[in-house]
């Protein structure tokens, strides 16, 4: 092959790589990548702060991720003023391993209670080895569904909720999954109850049944956690959904965003 010819096929090849996903960094307001083995906020300034054993893991979905033992481990993000954004439209995309799926397991919540009521601005939990419960609450209304047979036990899987200002809708592996008997999207509409004196929590549910005190802590692990400033599109819901992660965060790490154009780039300077 000439040296022009090469040259022509990298340039095509960074062209592609640069284009062949969008930038799903639009509205970003916090991620979580837990790379350090904390939980600190990559994008934004919310910082989590791990509780009782929570703890980084070396084999997370994309790099380290962040381990529950289901006994009493979490981590709680303090509340701060950019989560407002969530009054009237968010994103929560996680990556989760489930290894026990206990009864209102969060994943990720905010509120005061994950249910029996209007009582929080968003949950993403487990109610079994095998289906999740969903949902966001506007004035007195609970909206909530639930998902059956969505997931596996001991597997990666991705999870994600969307808020739109009209609607809430669950998705896994970046599909919209069917329900068991709730609707899936079910209309909920802004503005969203905030909840500002209680945190973001990752691992944990509040208050199961109704009663405070009562949690449910996540057995498993989580990773790359992001909040969103408005629902996401189908096509950045997919990039998400195979593992994708903003720029705006890799840049943030000074990580190159997959390693892609960074190779190409060497090999055209290897072939002069």
């Amino acid at each position: 092959m000439t040296h022009r010819r090469f040259v022509a096929l990298i340039a095509t090849f960074l062209i592609v790589s640069a284009t062949s996903y969008g930038d799903i960094s639009d509205g970003l307001v916090s991620a979580w990548t837990f790379d350090d083995g904390k939980a600190d906020d990559a994008f934004g300034n919310s910082d989590g702060i791990l509780h009782e054993g929570a703890e980084g893991i070396d084999d997370g979905m994309r790099g380290a991720g962040l381990d529950f033992d289901g006994v009493a481990a979490w981590v709680e993000v303090p509340d701060v003023d950019a989560f407002d954004v969530m009054e009237e439209a968010y994103t929560l995309s996680a990556w989760a391993n489930v290894r026990t799926g206990k009864d209102h397991s969060g994943i990720v919540f905010k509120g005061v209670k994950i249910g029996w009521g209007a009582n929080f601005t968003a949950r993403i939990a487990t109610v079994s080895p095998t289906d999740l419960t969903w949902g966001a609450c506007a004035g007195g209304l609970e909206g909530w569904f639930r998902t059956d047979g969505v997931y596996a036990v001991n597997e990666w899987v991705h999870v994600c909720l969307t808020a739109d200002g009209a609607e809430v809708t669950g998705y896994v592996d970046g599909e919209l999954v069917p329900s068991g008997g709730q609707q899936n999207p079910t209309a909920v509409a802004a503005p969203y109850n905030l909840f500002k004196d209680n945190a973001l929590e990752f691992g944990v549910g509040r208050a199961i049944g109704g009663n405070v005190g009562q949690d449910a802590f996540l057995d498993g692990s989580v990773d790359e956690i992001y909040l969103y400033n408005r629902a996401v599109t189908a096509d950045e819901l997919a990039e998400l959904a195979e593992g994708e992660r903003p720029r705006a965060v890799d840049s943030a790490l000074g990580v190159d965003a997959g390693g892609k154009v960074a190779t190409a780039w060497a090999a055209l300077k290897g072939h002069r």
